[in-house]
């Protein structure tokens, strides 16, 4: 996406300002964690970071490179990270339909040359200013020769693209946004959420896991995002409205204590203007939510009490709406849920709208990517999902569908490797990540220590992938799924600070760039133009359907007040 031209280099703040210094070790690591991962062998990955730390080398000493010098140096590198792309899909009003042209083998050996000239100053230089006086000398041997590269490869393939568009490519980034799980911990992203909109910095394609699943789906729903409605719409939440007695049937979850009733409690958010429930096509920013399918084999060896439903369940059907909390029954099963998160068992699968034969309903592919195993059970309402999902139980060859956490809970990895087969059409891509489960020591949720270092594992691999990974500190509890709307203003401010810190490296990434001339590219789309998205309902309709009662004994308080 691009950013408004008024945010230029100079408005952005200087990381180690004292306005925008963490006050603590922690908050330390949110800024600079990512910077520092182990280099990958993936020559792609290791110039996305070379640009990351010359990025955050500028934010701290923006006076060693003219401006000229860091656009030309950003444009070398994301020349040199050129592989597959489609034409015509970056940038502005940049439009698909195209189809993929290949020029990484062309390019490989100039890649690793790239590589090799800026590996000591932006992978083993530490300080700043050494780093960028090295960074700008490579710049200016390597100058003539990306001259003719750029020149030959538009000369090769000028029946497949113009050198306005091999540019635009370049110069032109997508925002991914990738959210991570952890039930009502996750209520601090929104208002992350809000402070990277109000910024300017609008994602180009969101996915997500368990909750993270949840508000990737509604901040997806339309264009531009009405965040603060969503913030009115998510205090309407209850313990009443999402969860539900046990249920009696099971064909593509994983049995509960509760039923999972999202898609009820979504469905008027979840509706298009002309009535019919929105499938993940019909979004308006592109979303893909991640699911964790259990292999069969383990599938086939869980306890009865996971596979088959139990009469036991009808003692429970007044459960979810006791006063008392979730209970001793749901503690022990979520700390059992840590036994689900083990890739022995579990496999991650995307769901997106990418993909006509799997267009399934927007509620069912997020109730899903939030179904706990052994807590929350989700089954498909809608009769036309069943064939739909049963397919999808095959192709992927699992027994049932559980939270995506279980398998990628910050599915960093997935996200790059989606955007990397083709999913936006370009391939040049800033990748912000939102993490609400990291251990942090509450004696009150001891029980949650195995489930928090099992998903830290799953950073190893995931956190590589990021340009600026955002530990949120602190946040509600996990089991806090229906918080009051007092309490989630105060996880809405949480939020917004934790992400304060994101913004100027976002932003910087964001800036568009070009090689010669003054100003960017900006493609002119020959392709047809894509269809509309179907509009999603008005938001007062959604209000309305979520401050109506809900149940007998709501409507007769209503008819009946004190």
């Amino acid at each position: 996406m691009q950013l408004p031209p008024s945010q230029q280099w100079s408005a952005m703040p200087d990381p180690t300002d004292p306005i925008d210094t963490p006050k603590t070790s922690a908050d330390s690591a949110v800024t600079d964690e990512v910077v520092d991962v182990v280099d990958t062998g993936d020559t792609i990955l290791l110039l996305q970071k070379m640009e990351n730390r010359l990025i955050r080398h500028t934010l701290r000493r923006p006076n060693v490179l003219s401006a000229e010098q860091l656009r030309r140096l950003r444009y070398l590198l994301n020349f040199a990270r050129l592989d597959d792309f489609e034409p015509g899909a970056a940038g502005p009003g940049g439009a698909r339909g195209r189809g993929d042209i290949a020029v990484g083998a062309e390019l490989a050996g100039w890649r690793a040359k790239v590589a090799d000239a800026l590996r000591g100053p932006l992978r083993e230089e530490r300080d700043p200013v050494m780093a960028l006086v090295a960074a700008r000398d490579t710049l200016g041997a390597l100058a003539a020769e990306q001259d003719e590269q750029r020149r030959l490869l538009a000369e090769r393939h000028g029946n497949d693209f113009s050198l306005t568009e091999l540019d635009a490519e370049v110069g032109h980034k997508k925002l991914v946004t990738v959210l991570g799980g952890g039930g009502g911990a996750g209520f601090v992203y929104i208002g992350g959420m809000a402070a990277l909109l109000e910024s300017g910095a609008v994602p180009d394609y969101l996915i997500g896991s368990s909750f993270g699943s949840i508000l990737g789906s509604v901040v997806s729903r339309t264009l531009p995002v009405p965040i603060h409605e969503y913030i009115e719409w998510a205090k309407t939440v209850s313990f009443r409205a999402i969860l539900g007695p046990e249920r009696l049937r099971r064909r593509h979850g994983l049995t509960g204590v509760f039923a999972l009733n999202f898609d009820l409690f979504a469905d008027a958010m979840f509706r298009r203007e002309d009535g019919a429930p929105m499938k993940m096509s019909d979004l308006a920013i592109p979303f893909d939510a991640v699911v964790a399918g259990v292999r069969r084999q383990p599938f086939a060896a869980l306890p009865g009490r996971y596979r088959n439903q139990r009469l036991a369940g009808l003692q429970l059907r007044s459960f979810p709406y006791l006063s008392i909390g979730l209970g001793p029954q749901m503690a022990t099963r979520m700390w059992q849920t840590a036994a689900f998160i083990d890739p022995r068992v579990v496999t991650p699968i995307v769901i997106g709208g990418d993909n006509p034969d799997r267009d399934v309903n927007v509620v069912d592919a997020a109730s899903f990517s939030s179904a706990i195993p052994g807590v929350l059970h989700h089954e498909p309402k809608d009769p036309a999902m069943e064939p739909l999902f049963d397919a999808l139980l095959a192709d992927n060859d699992v027994g049932a569908l559980v939270d995506g956490g279980a398998a990628s809970n910050v599915p960093l990895e997935l996200a790059w490797k989606r955007v990397r087969d083709g999913r936006l059409g370009t391939r040049n891509a800033c990748y912000l990540a939102f993490d609400c489960f990291h251990p942090q020591w509450d004696p009150k949720h001891l029980w949650l220590v195995p489930i928090t270092q099992a998903i830290q594992l799953q950073m190893v691999r995931n956190a590589p992938y990021a340009d600026h990974l955002v530990r949120f500190s602190p946040t509600l509890s996990p089991v806090n799924l229906a918080p009051s709307a007092a309490t989630i203003d105060r996880a809405c401010q949480w939020g917004r600070k934790s992400v304060g810190h994101a913004i100027p490296v976002v932003s910087a990434l964001l800036q568009p760039v070009w090689w010669e001339g003054t100003e960017p590219a900006v493609v002119t789309p020959t392709a047809p133009a894509q269809p509309e998205h179907p509009h999603a309902a008005s938001m007062n309709e959604v209000m309305a359907s979520a401050r109506a009662p809900r149940g007998r004994w709501e409507r007769w308080r209503r008819q009946n007040p004190a």
